[in-house]
């Protein structure tokens, strides 16, 4: 069976480098076959694009350290069924290259194989996250 305290950990530790901006903290806490996606349309590549193949999340998770500061994000809520954990965040987070600071929530869902991450698959407000980087055009009555 699963320990619980396990997953649990792994979760903050993979939050804890994230917020440090750590690559290879976070790199540490995934399972060799890793994969990753953010939920979303595929008219939002690369940005929903699945990752899998370690130099592609490896990648993928550098772009997101450049990018985004999650540092006040707080997880409100952490659950764990067998061997998935489920995450709920919320807080401010930072655009870096704009500087640009909103409030939003993010649903996390972790499957662990062996105690290690192997599969990461997070769903964020793509719309919001879209106008922000430039994807999508904001509406005139939200543009900056």
């Amino acid at each position: 069976m699963t320990d619980r305290t396990a997953l649990e950990e792994a979760v903050r530790s993979l939050y804890a480098a994230r917020d440090a901006n750590d690559l290879e903290g976070m790199l540490a806490c995934l399972h060799a076959t890793f994969s990753f996606r953010i939920v979303g349309s595929g008219r939002l590549d690369p940005m929903t694009q699945k990752v899998s193949d370690p130099q592609s999340v490896r990648s993928a998770f550098r772009s997101l350290v450049d990018a985004w500061d999650l540092s006040q994000m707080k997880t409100v809520q952490l659950d764990v069924v067998d061997d998935t954990a489920y995450a709920h965040r919320v807080g401010a987070i930072r655009f870096i290259p704009t500087g640009t600071w909103f409030d939003t929530e993010i649903m996390d869902r972790f499957r662990f194989r062996d105690d290690r991450m192997i599969d990461l698959t997070e769903f964020v407000d793509t719309l919001l996250v879209a106008e922000t980087v430039g994807l999508v055009p904001k509406p005139a009555a939200a543009a900056d």
